[in-house]
């Protein structure tokens, strides 16, 4: 079992404290205004997976909240792929994680379909550093406490340029068809961290607007289903975005027929520090 890493400094480390934040998230300023309804289950509101922000929650969780207010009102899945980026290898882990909110726990069955497959492994260790699943499972756990929250299952995945995405994908489609299941994804990043305490200084003028311009060209390409064109884009860039991996892979995994905007901000608009910022993307893919 993994302990909290994250808790007491993403997200508040007390349960109640926790409801408030996430609570605030979705009907702050700069949330959605509203709580999330329970699951509809309506055709037309299936979502296949959301890109939502690794951030402190005080800060970039009315990002998120967009991206999993959408989530939350569409059907139940019987699993979540959360999938990050890892600087070395890939691999996936059958460990469950806690939280303020108790147990996430792995969708075993699934992970050892996957890992027999021969394309991604088991490597526990590879997510001893890694805050990036671990980011969104409070939120996750949120949304799914008025649906029963024991159905909540997920498979961790961490991707490096080393395992072929395309097979990849087939391997955990053929994963999910054997055993009877439907999955959506979660894809943990940030978009841009901009200025010295970040290491990434490109623009020498007007660097809010310039990393807007440079997000939305890369924002663009995932709207339009351009796996190849976006890490040919975030290469040619020198993008400092942490998950673009994992990006491009639930665009060849999902291949959704649309994918929506629903909020965009920077935390320069919250705190006025336009020296050192981060930007932060909800996205829906349907």
């Amino acid at each position: 079992m993994r302990k909290a890493k994250l808790s007491g400094i993403y997200y508040h480390g007390v349960s109640m404290l926790l409801d408030k934040q996430i609570n605030e998230a979705f009907t702050g300023k700069k949330g959605p205004g509203e709580l999330p309804i329970k699951f509809s289950g309506k055709k037309e509101d299936i979502i296949k997976g959301i890109i939502a922000p690794m951030y402190s929650y005080d800060k970039a969780g009315y990002c998120a909240a967009w991206a999993y207010k959408a989530l939350a009102e569409s059907e139940i899945p019987d699993v979540v792929i959360v999938v990050g980026q890892s600087k070395t290898t890939s691999g996936i882990t059958l460990e469950s994680w806690e939280t303020p909110y108790g147990l996430v726990r792995v969708d075993q069955a699934l992970g050892r379909a996957l890992i027999s497959k021969g394309t991604i492994s088991e490597n526990n260790e590879l997510f001893d550093e890694d805050e990036q699943i671990e980011s969104q499972l409070p939120m996750l756990q949120f949304i799914f406490k008025g649906n029963n929250p024991e159905a909540l299952k997920i498979l961790p995945i961490l991707l490096s340029n080393d395992v072929p995405m395309k097979q990849l994908a087939v391997d955990v489609k053929e994963s999910l068809l054997e055993l009877g299941k439907n999955a959506v994804i979660i894809v943990p990043t940030n978009f841009t961290k901009y200025g010295p305490n970040h290491n990434y200084v490109p623009f020498s003028q007007d660097p809010h607007k310039k990393v807007y311009e440079l997000d939305k060209g890369a924002m663009d390409l995932i709207q339009e289903d351009k796996p190849v064109d976006f890490l040919k884009y975030v290469d040619e860039h020198v993008m400092n975005m942490e998950n673009y991996v994992g990006i491009a892979f639930a665009l060849v995994l999902m291949k959704p027929k649309k994918v929506t905007l629903e909020q965009y901000y920077t935390t320069a608009e919250l705190d006025d520090d336009f020296k050192n910022f981060v930007s932060f993307a909800g996205l829906v893919l349907k």
